[in-house]
């Protein structure tokens, strides 16, 4: 026995160095800012750093808020839709659409402020200018303040069903 099947398994296992990694890419915390005058946002000083410098601005999953993605996270999420398949005509539909509200190479100005293109603004934000900034664990989350508390009132609704679905799911096996 020469150990490679030892060596592979502990390649292949999590590492504390790669789950310290992992962890201090997470977006975590909310903060509040409004617009200016010109549409853009003041992103906090540690969103900024796991951002990089350039990023890409796209609406979220269900359009009901704006997603900052980091580049490395926006390419894996295209991955996956690619995957999805292209002959799919609803996921067509989908990409169509978000693609189309979707900025690449996004920048943060000296100030820290990224300027949000007014084609999602108005059509996601609908021109509000207060703005809920949270941490969304691999992206950043900007949502008009209106809106984030009907987010939220109906995750405090949906709460039950989803504590239940939660102790239903088992960890996976290592």
């Amino acid at each position: 026995m020469d150990g490679s099947k030892n060596e592979t398994s502990v390649n292949n296992a999590e590492t504390p160095e790669k789950n310290e990694k992992q962890r201090a890419r997470r977006f975590i915390g909310s903060y509040s800012h409004s617009l200016d005058s010109k549409g853009r946002l003041v992103i906090p000083q540690g969103f900024r750093d796991k951002l990089g410098e350039t990023f890409c601005v796209a609406p979220s999953f269900d359009f009901r808020s704006i997603a900052i993605y980091p580049t490395e996270k926006w390419e894996e999420r295209n991955e996956t839709y690619e995957r999805l398949g292209k002959l799919n005509p609803a996921l067509n539909r989908y990409l169509e659409q978000f693609y189309a509200l979707s900025f690449d190479e996004q920048t943060c100005d000296a100030q820290g402020r990224v300027l949000l293109p007014a084609n999602i603004r108005q059509k996601i934000l609908h021109e509000e200018r207060d703005m809920e900034i949270t941490g969304a664990n691999d992206h950043v989350r900007v949502a008009a303040v209106s809106d984030s508390g009907d987010i939220w009132n109906e995750f405090k609704n949906e709460l039950p069903q989803l504590l239940e679905m939660i102790a239903g799911l088992e960890a996976p096996k290592e």
